[in-house]
């Protein structure tokens, strides 16, 4: 009787599911136009499937799937819209803020020179670099206005996947065979559970923050609040520096907008209180720390990410990772993934314990 070497099968199981996974990323490069809408879709649906089953017990499930998708659409539509026409005043108001940068940085110059230290002249308000500054602020309206033409895809696609939502269970029932059913739906339904908590959470905390910066904004009169709440909510997913990138635009208008330094050291100190109270001690609350990365596994993906998907895989990276992991810990031959993605060494505990966590 032939005997079959454990390690060697295992090994031959990994190597066959890295072939797949480059195989996989190596077709989906090529379909990133098509991939992208797709995969924003199922980000998508995962924060509003919770919406729509809640909708269901007050009304039916062909309404309550039409008012999560228009609710939803309206929001992808809207938030384009918002940024353009923020990004729009912004233009308009460049050259003044080119003017008064100008003379903040002659002012720095003049005090560097009286100590003996010379710095290269910079002409910020010369037609060349305000030329610059505004086709660059020209180019990103124009890519968000492109990009309403990608949340009209994404809308489509959310409705087909949300009508799905609830036959596909009994989609997967019929499919398996019933030894395997209910292993399998048991890890699926672990899976979507961890998923969507994740996701949930790291959007009502990344609107959280963008409500805290709308009201410091607001309170101390800096300019474009809304563009700085949208900015601070996208920035969110993006770990411990997105959240430092978006604490300093807002700062730099106020020093700019008013005519001495403390609006913005006010707005710096409550900006940074709010986002490492909200980030650092009530987000762990909730979320906890069993999803917690590996910090070379977050900065690796944020460079492949970023790499593969764009600007939007920069933001996107971390949920997507945790996703990849929360699937790997229940994939028996990619359970070594997860655990070397992770923060830390598994516990030397039971299965059933480990399961659990």
């Amino acid at each position: 009787m032939t005997r079959v070497n454990t390690g060697e099968s295992t090994t031959s199981r990994m190597a066959l599911v890295t072939l797949a996974v480059i195989a996989i990323g190596a077709v989906g490069y090529l379909m990133r136009p098509v991939i992208l809408p797709i995969a924003l879709a199922g980000f998508v649906a995962l924060l509003g499937h919770p919406l729509q089953r809640r909708l269901q017990r007050f009304v039916g499930g062909p309404v309550a799937l039409v008012l999560t998708v228009l609710g939803i659409g309206a929001t992808l539509i809207a938030l384009p819209i918002v940024f353009a026409s923020n990004l729009q005043v912004v233009i308009a108001r460049l050259p003044d803020y080119a003017g008064r940068l100008s003379r903040m940085v002659t002012s720095i110059e003049g005090r560097l020179g009286e100590n003996g230290l010379k710095l290269p002249s910079l002409d910020l308000e010369s037609q060349a670099n305000i030329e610059a500054l505004l086709s660059f602020a020209t180019g990103a309206v124009t890519g968000l206005l492109d990009f309403l033409g990608t949340s009209v895809l994404i809308i489509f696609l959310l409705f087909f996947i949300l009508a799905e939502a609830n036959v596909i269970g009994a989609k997967l029932e019929s499919a398996l065979s019933p030894t395997n059913h209910a292993a399998v739906s048991a890890s699926i339904a672990s899976i979507k559970q961890r998923i969507a908590s994740y996701v949930t959470t790291k959007t009502l905390f990344a609107a959280f923050n963008a409500g805290a910066c709308a009201i410091i904004t607001l309170s101390l009169g800096i300019d474009f609040p809304a563009l700085w709440s949208l900015l601070t909510f996208t920035l969110y997913f993006i770990p411990n520096l997105g959240i430092i990138i978006a604490t300093f635009p807002p700062v730099l208008i106020a020093l700019l907008q008013f005519d001495g330094p403390g609006p913005a050291i006010l707005a710096l100190i409550l900006l940074t209180v709010a986002f490492n109270l909200i980030g650092n001690v009530l987000e762990p609350r909730y979320l906890g720390k069993t999803l917690a990365l590996s910090p070379l596994v977050v900065f690796v993906s944020l460079l492949v990410w970023g790499w593969y998907l764009g600007l939007l895989g920069v933001v996107l990276a971390i949920p997507l990772t945790v996703i990849i992991r929360i699937v790997c810990d229940h994939v028996e031959p990619l359970r070594p993934v997860g655990v070397l993605m992770s923060d830390r060494p598994p516990t030397r505990r039971g299965g059933a314990a480990a399961a659990a966590e």
